[in-house]
């Protein structure tokens, strides 16, 4: 079966409007209103030129827009890099050039530690440099840019099961932190595991308190090494 994980919250905005999709701290939104922020940022990032197979990485803490990220690369066939906000110098350096990631969405905050290493950074241009929140020189602002772009979908991106959604980092205590690979068919896969596990059905409300930016491996068989550019 074909999946593609970006298909699935026009699905649910279309036949589902009015249903709540996800509450966190004050908002509350349906699924057509989450889909329209999705929308808007996934038109941002096609204005910054981010094509799809470029890598988007982000250092937030668990909220919104990071939720909305996740959701607005997959209908761009962008991958998604979390990294964890512990990370600082040549550490966190190194793996924003390991993944060849194009673009860094972050805090006002960490910005200060993201300046330090602007020297290093390979791939990253001036204007792809977005912060979620406050002004900063050299940083674009998150809601500026997306509260110019439309709520339409995006242009269509023709995004294949196989297609890599994902670049999550290991801990690296066994060496350096290796790059995991997920696809689109993985993270659906490991969806449906949980929804059936779980028990999950379309009325079920769901509490997440882990970190966005740790998403679960899959076993090696399911996931891929990545290779970046050296």
């Amino acid at each position: 079966m074909h999946v593609n994980i970006g298909t699935l919250l026009p699905r649910h905005a279309i036949y589902r409007p009015h249903q709540t999709a996800v509450l966190f701290q004050d908002h509350s939104l349906t699924f057509r209103q989450l889909n329209g922020r999705v929308n808007r940022l996934a038109n941002a990032l096609v204005q910054l030129g981010l094509q799809k197979g470029d890598k988007l990485a982000t250092i937030l803490p668990n909220c919104l827009e990071q939720l909305e990220i996740f959701w607005a690369v997959a209908k761009l066939g962008v991958v998604v890099v979390p990294l964890s906000p512990m990370l600082r110098g040549s550490g966190l350096s190194r793996l924003l050039n390991d993944s060849d990631s194009v673009a860094v969405v972050t805090t006002a905050e960490f910005a200060p530690e993201l300046d330090k290493i602007r020297g290093d950074l390979a791939n990253i241009t001036l204007e792809r440099f977005i912060l979620t929140d406050g002004v900063c020189a050299g940083y674009q602002n998150y809601a500026a840019l997306t509260a110019v772009s439309p709520e339409t979908e995006p242009p269509y991106t023709p995004v294949h099961e196989t297609d890599p959604y994902n670049i999550i980092y290991s801990s690296g205590t066994t060496g350096l932190p290796k790059g995991i690979v997920h696809t689109h068919a993985i993270r659906a896969a490991y969806c449906t595991s949980f929804a059936t596990a779980y028990r999950i059905t379309p009325e079920s409300v769901i509490l997440h308190t882990g970190s966005l930016v740790f998403p679960i491996l899959m076993p090696a068989r399911s996931s891929r090494r990545w290779r970046g550019k050296k």
